[in-house]
C-alpha cells in the first residue's frame, strides 16, 4: 500500500452554535488573507520621506470562494449548502440585547498551524449558474468574506429618558 493522505474539507462553524457547521464540497482554489496596518504621515514632517505615526489596529480579513454542485443528485443546492452559510449571517432567533448578533464563526482547513481563523462573516455573495429544467438552482459559487474577531455584540440603543413634565 503506499502512502495515503486523507483530504481535508474547509469547515466553517458557527461559534455559538457548534453543531451549525458547512463543509465545502470542493476546497477552495485560493484564499485571500488581508491584513491593514494604517500608518499616518506626520503632517509637520514636510520630507519627501515624512515620519510615519500608527493610529490604530485594523482586523486582518479573509476571502474564499466554494463551489457548490447537486446536479448529479438533482437536489436543491440553496437548501443543501448556502442555507447554512446564510444562517451564519442572520440573527438568530431569541436573541436580545448585546446577543443579536450573526453568530461568530470558526474557519478550519488542514492543519491547525495553517489555517484556524475566528470572525465575523461581513459579505456573502451567491452566484447561481445551473438550473433543473423546473429552475431549481444546483450549482453555485459563493464568495466569503470574513472579519477576524475574538468577541462580537450588538449596539444595543440607548432608552431614552421620559421628561418630566409639570402642571
Amino acid at each position: 500500500m503506499g502512502n495515503q493522505t486523507q483530504v481535508t474539507k474547509l469547515t466553517i462553524v458557527a461559534k455559538d452554535d457548534p453543531g451549525h457547521q458547512v463543509e465545502a464540497q470542493y476546497n477552495p482554489k485560493e484564499l485571500a488573507a488581508n491584513k491593514k496596518v494604517p500608518w499616518t504621515r506626520v503632517k509637520s514632517d514636510k520630507s519627501d520621506s515624512p515620519a510615519q505615526e500608527f493610529s490604530n489596529a485594523e482586523p486582518e480579513t479573509l476571502q474564499f470562494e466554494l463551489l457548490f454542485d447537486t446536479f448529479e443528485k438533482k437536489t436543491d443546492v440553496y437548501a443543501t449548502h448556502v442555507a447554512g452559510l446564510k444562517a451564519m449571517c442572520q440573527i438568530p432567533r431569541g436573541k436580545s440585547g448585546a446577543d443579536k448578533h450573526p453568530p461568530r464563526v470558526m474557519v478550519i482547513w488542514g492543519r491547525k498551524d495553517f489555517l484556524q481563523f475566528e470572525g465575523v462573516i461581513t459579505s456573502l455573495a451567491t452566484k447561481y449558474t445551473m438550473f433543473l429544467p423546473d429552475g431549481t438552482p444546483v450549482r453555485v459559487t459563493v464568495t466569503i468574506s470574513i472579519t477576524a474577531s475574538k468577541k462580537a455584540t450588538a449596539k444595543v440603543p440607548k432608552k431614552k429618558k421620559k421628561k418630566k413634565t409639570t402642571t
